[in-house]
């Protein structure tokens, strides 16, 4: 019986040293890393991955709608304040924007008139947010501002530059700004105002970010924080989109909006007179 016991003793270590057992542990080895990589990839995708914006109370999985259920969809935007809230059905689908049009404002343009929503009303205009003193993109979103002029000329629409910098940027150093890069003063409007009325709209009414840095992060030409896209507003003053100024195919996207938002005209655009206080 011990004899026996010795030999299968044997077999058995027989089997642990051939090259069959030890090709068998690496392969077995290899699945089981390429398991903790796989997982720990899957990980960090789902920390990275963005917050969901548009919830469905009903749906298993969330965003994954359930054709049964009786409840509708919600999404959580924010107001034109800048606060958040939820949408409920039927407003304003499919987009981030409030359906009633931008909140109203009262900014100071280069000939030191108020202007108000109220006066770009009638007609599609298109704004974007810099600072005269930018040292970054600011002057490619100005040069894409100047192409839209220059190709769209016989178009009825109107440009908007609203800087972000208004302390520095007075009506004065706008007017020079405009001037030396080829603005049409009579379609092109550069807006100042008070900083916190201006960035609470582009906060809650183009959605978009804006921030004055400061301490150690803010730099000579680099003391704000802006989008580069330039906004798409109709003729009611409901925004219809955004496109990137720094990239060709959105600008192209854009003029095709514009075209067809705008009437088209061979006659110069006036910005209306503000009547004398």
């Amino acid at each position: 019986m011990s004899q026996q016991i010795e030999d299968a003793t044997e077999v058995n270590r027989s089997f642990f040293q051939t090259p069959a057992f030890w090709t068998g542990s690496l392969l077995w080895l290899a699945a089981l890393v390429f398991g903790v990589v796989v997982w720990q990839q899957r990980a960090r995708e789902r920390s990275a991955a963005p917050e969901v914006t548009s919830v469905n109370p009903a749906t298993s999985p969330v965003g994954q709608p359930d054709p049964q259920s009786p409840l509708k969809q919600i999404t959580i935007t924010t107001d034109r304040d800048g606060n958040a809230k939820v949408v409920g059905p039927g407003e304003n689908p499919g987009s981030p924007y409030d359906k009633e049009g931008i909140a109203d404002f009262a900014f100071v343009d280069t000939e030191g008139r108020t202007i108000t929503k109220a006066d770009l009303l009638g007609r599609p205009w298109i704004v974007c947010f810099v600072f005269t003193h930018c040292a970054a993109t600011c002057p490619a979103v100005t040069n894409s501002m100047r192409g839209l002029q220059d190709q769209l000329k016989d178009y009825e629409f109107r440009l908007v530059t609203l800087t972000v910098d208004p302390v520095r940027d007075t009506p004065e150093v706008l007017t020079e700004y405009g001037k030396g890069r080829g603005a049409d003063f009579s379609k092109w409007l550069f807006l100042g105002g008070d900083q916190r009325d201006i960035y609470r709209l582009i906060h809650g009414s183009f959605k978009m970010p804006v921030q004055e840095l400061q301490g150690e992060k803010r730099q000579q030409g680099f003391e704000f924080i802006h989008s580069n896209n330039i906004m798409l507003v109709d003729e009611t003053g409901v925004v219809r989109g955004k496109f990137d100024a720094m990239k060709g195919p959105d600008m192209a996207a854009l003029r095709r909006e514009i075209q067809k938002l705008a009437k088209r005209t061979t006659a110069a655009t006036a910005v209306p007179e503000k009547p004398s206080e």
